[in-house]
């Protein structure tokens, strides 16, 4: 069954003109590719976040100049492990700064949804572009309602 979160990605995807097939398949090479640069791009953002500069090579990783193709087939079984294994450790950083995932989920579910107002568009790859007047969610507001154990003290096991 899935969750509340899985349904309103669900619907931003249609929304937003990418397929949501009901039963297992594999996507074509430029939605993988899409998939691809949408999750690292992510990543990147929470690692600087995190306040991590990541290198390569001795050079600092510039997500716009990195280079993008697909190679074959995709590895279904590699593809759901993956996934399942960054939506854990995504939580669990989530779990270590205290901030209880549902909230927050609900509220960039929402933000997300408003990104289909005018002057929005889909952009050559797949991603597609909230409108000028789109205005992210209120996390600081969620954070704030839920901070009833207060800064820095832990739940027991």
């Amino acid at each position: 069954m899935p969750t509340a979160h899985y349904e309103r990605v669900r619907t931003f995807m249609r929304l937003a003109g990418q397929d949501t097939p009901r039963s297992v398949t594999e996507p074509d090479g430029p939605t993988r590719l899409l998939r691809a640069r949408l999750i690292l791009e992510e990543a990147l953002e929470t690692v600087t976040a995190l306040g991590v500069d990541v290198r390569l090579g001795g050079h600092k990783v510039d997500y716009d100049t990195l280079q993008w193709r697909v190679q074959g087939d995709a590895d279904l079984l590699g593809v759901v492990d993956g996934c399942a294994d960054i939506s854990v450790v995504t939580m669990g950083t989530l779990i270590a700064f205290g901030v209880k995932d549902e909230p927050v989920l609900e509220a960039v579910d929402h933000a997300n949804l408003r990104k289909f107002g005018p002057g929005a568009y889909t952009r050559a790859d797949g991603k597609w572009i909230k409108p000028p007047d789109w205005t992210p969610p209120d996390l600081k507001s969620v954070i704030g309602r839920m901070s009833n154990a207060g800064p820095g003290k832990q739940e027991g096991p």
